[in-house]
């Protein structure tokens, strides 16, 4: 009888092993902010790609379209 107290005990423990186990699971889960770093990296490449193409264009705009009756002309 003794042995089969132990079953007993050893299948009560598997169960509760089983119950806590969702949790575990979903403890070990990706969070929501793990999973949409990606994304928000790469958004944050493209706005900064962006401004960076935007500001070369402003700049070449700049000096490609600059008045030439200003050369030589001191400002300040």
């Amino acid at each position: 009888m003794h042995s089969l107290g132990t079953v007993r005990r050893g299948a009560a423990g598997g169960m509760g092993a089983a119950a806590a186990l969702p949790t575990v699971l979903h403890a070990a889960g990706a969070t929501v902010l793990q999973e949409i770093t990606p994304l928000v990296w790469v958004i944050l490449a493209i706005s900064v790609a962006g401004s960076i193409l935007t500001f070369a264009v402003l700049a070449y705009a700049l000096w490609k379209f600059r008045d030439p009756a200003t050369k030589g002309r001191r400002y300040g």
